[in-house]
């Protein structure tokens, strides 16, 4: 009779031993045996064990609001038992685990609700691939939540075995507050579908007007209405009146009073609620093997597996990063060392990372640990790990001797679990929108409610909003560093010159308004680009840079010095036309140089082209220095000076010189000759003004 009604009583006790000694082995890690455990809490031993009951009653109400939403379903309502299991299975398997390895004093695990409406949304595609296949389709759900669960493990593990943790910073918060505005809209949408049975989020996508007029319907209404009223006074309580962590369980006895109370007034059967949908029907009774059984020996749909994986790895990065990632980055912040115990934030991850793995390895849920949870745990007075290992000896016996659906679920009226997923979902939408509008710029706020939009117009599908959440938050953030790194630093006077220097990396996004202050400085004098710092640069910067050379461009032009070009960035630059290709070089330094020295007196007009130099040219070139080698063997080390008529377009081609004395000298000498040129000097039948072609210093 025992065995039929509760389950066979031998697992019950060989959980109890292993959880012994379990303890006497791994606790003494902390250097406390149980001896002296016991020892130093003696005097609250019974407040040790109420706050681990207090634990069992909370985890296993939120675990009955979620297998109710997860057997919603038509045909899935007898299997809520089986679900109930593999949600409790996961939360104990990840509790034991995180208790043998952390270094926290007491650490709670809750079944992460965050992922429920993905696990949900697989459910519904799996329902399509085997419609009439309750079994089929309960054991393939379980076996991809099973899998999130695992990929979220090993993603915890990589994660802090590599030390990667420290990357977390580079993800924008913005995608971390839509993440939750997105989930808590969800949630939404789930804790009115266990009130009534209506998805509003598939409904709202299809028909907008034939969800508000099925919305207002009295019958439905009424089991909605009472489930919002619930949690919107649970959640004005707490907040305002006392924050107490009795609320939930005190709302829960007193709901079912009143409600069985007004229900035995009124002379309203059990039946009768049942079919008015106050009260859920009853359920089957599955012991706990059903639930390996169910894994092994029916028609799983594995293909399932890889339809789902989008939702399976975005299950992985909610559970990992958003979730227990971010939970631990603040635990020493609001759970000293003194009071916790004293660990590091990559230890953690792999002990998070063990526990999820361990839990998928029994096709349990993911149960993620919360530092809200373990703060409410410490308000009951759980002290030590006495605490936490009542909480997992009280829910064993749950798992293994009740069975919570058959007996209680029929009795429970549908709004006090469609309150507590209301409730969920009111943290997050208060986490996204209300305190995401107080402490976000106004660029990352359109981010989170462009993602809420996305989800909501995609029928809740998260993935969707969270890519456009991710897509518009990395643009923010770049649209951020491109002003920052555009922001160089002020121009100053060398030689007559304005002088830029350029930061260590130009990129497509930093171009643009780099080269802008530099063609604004370039239309009436001579401009020096130190390139000293710059490590190198993509290749539509380089082209950017080419833009300043653009023949097309009409505007006046003065003169563009490169100093300091080396490394990575000639090749791009003379890749995208910005520098020459092949020109003649000279070592010697600009500063033993004048005017006359270059020209050799001769009046002839010099100027560079844009575009490579021709042969023809050349030799005009080299024509213009024969009769005075000797006084032009220390002539500035360009690599060519291209002599062309007066009509010839103005400088095309920068000068590049290798370090800033170099630079300032030509700057002066230009200088010169711009005066010149205003002077009119020069005039007769090749009358002109001088100008140089640049080279690269390496070459020969």
């Amino acid at each position: 009779m025992v065995a039929e009604n509760f389950g066979s009583p031998w697992p019950v006790v060989g959980v109890i031993g292993l959880c012994l000694l379990g303890y006497i082995l791994l606790e003494r890690r902390r250097s406390p045996w149980i001896a002296d455990n016991l020892d130093r809490s003696t005097r609250n031993v019974s407040t040790e064990v109420m706050a681990g009951c207090m634990d069992t009653v909370t985890v296993i109400m939120r675990a009955v609001g979620m297998a109710v939403v997860l057997c919603t379903e038509e045909g899935l309502h007898d299997y809520t038992g089986l679900a109930l299991k593999h949600i409790l299975v996961g939360h104990l398997v990840g509790q034991v685990a995180t208790l043998a390895f952390s270094n926290y004093e007491t650490p709670l695990c809750t079944p992460s609700i965050e992922v429920l409406p993905l696990i949900k949304a697989m459910q519904e595609q799996i329902s399509l691939m085997a419609p009439e296949q309750n079994e089929s389709v309960l054991a393939s759900t379980i076996l991809c939540s099973s899998c999130a669960t695992l990929a979220s493990g090993l993603a915890l593990y990589l994660l802090g075995l590599s030390g990667m943790g420290s990357a977390l910073r580079f993800v924008p918060f913005s995608v971390e507050v839509s993440v939750q505005a997105m989930l808590g809209l969800v949630l939404f949408g789930l804790g009115i579908e266990a009130s009534c049975e209506v998805d509003i989020l598939t409904d709202f996508a299809a028909d907008p007007a034939e969800l508000f007029t099925l919305f207002l319907d009295f019958n439905i209404f009424s089991l909605w209405a009472a489930s919002f009223l619930c949690a919107a006074a649970i959640y004005f309580f707490t907040k305002y009146v006392k924050d107490s962590p009795f609320t939930i369980a005190a709302f829960t006895f007193l709901a079912l009073g009143i409600f069985h109370g007004i229900r035995v007034a009124s002379g309203i059967s059990i039946q009768a609620a049942q079919q008015s949908k106050w009260l859920y029907p009853e359920t089957e009774y599955f012991p706990l093997w059903k639930l390996y059984e169910l894994e092994t020996t029916k028609d799983i749909i594995w293909s399932a597996v890889f339809f789902n994986m989008d939702k399976i790895l975005l299950s992985a990065f909610i559970i990992s990063v958003v979730n227990i990632a971010c939970q631990l980055a603040v635990t020493s912040t609001l759970l000293p060392p003194k009071v916790m115990g004293t660990s590091t934030f990559d230890y953690e991850m792999i002990v998070q990372g063990r526990s999820h793995i361990l839990a998928s390895l029994f096709f349990g849920f993911s149960a993620d640990y919360g530092n809200d949870d373990t703060l409410v745990h410490r308000m009951v007075g759980g002290r030590f790990r006495l605490s936490m290992w009542a909480h997992v000896l009280t829910m064993a016996l749950c798992v293994f001797f009740v069975d919570i659906p058959k007996n209680s679920l029929p009795y429970v009226p549908r709004f006090i679990n469609g309150c507590i997923v209301l409730l969920a979902s009111a943290e997050l939408l208060v986490a996204g929108f209300v305190q995401g509008y107080s402490l976000l710029t106004r660029n990352e706020f359109i981010v989170v409610c462009m993602a809420a939009a996305a989800t909501l117009l995609c029928g809740g599908q998260v993935q969707a909003g969270l890519l456009v959440g991710i897509f518009l938050a990395f643009a923010d953030t770049i649209r951020n560093f491109t002003l920052a790194l555009e922001q160089l630093p002020p121009a100053r006077d060398e030689g007559g010159a304005k002088v830029f220097e350029l930061p260590s990396y130009i990129f497509f996004a930093t171009a643009p308004g780099i080269t802008a202050a530099i063609r604004e400085e370039l239309q009436s004098r001579v401009v020096i680009l130190d390139w000293e710092k710059v490590r190198g640069l993509d290749t539509k910067a380089a082209m950017e840079f080419a833009q300043l050379l653009d023949k097309e461009d009409t505007r006046p032009r003065g003169a563009l010095v490169y100093c300091g070009l080396k490394g990575p960035c000639r090749p791009l630059l003379v890749k995208a036309e910005a520098l020459p290709e092949e020109t003649l070089l000279s070592t010697a330094l600009v500063r033993s140089l004048s005017l006359p020295t270059i020209l050799g007196g001769a009046p002839v007009a010099a100027s560079w082209e844009a575009g490579s130099m021709s042969n023809a040219s050349y030799e005009t070139a080299r024509g213009g220095q024969r009769g005075s080698r000797s006084r032009r063997s220390t002539r500035l080390g360009v690599r060519s000076m291209h002599l062309l008529a007066e009509e010839a377009p103005s400088i095309s081609w920068p000068l590049e010189v290798q370090g800033m004395l170099q630079a300032k000298d030509l700057a002066r000498l230009l200088c010169e000759e711009q005066e010149l040129k205003l002077m009119g000097r020069g005039n007769c039948a090749g009358q002109a003004a001088s100008g140089f072609s640049a080279g690269d210093s390496a070459g020969t």
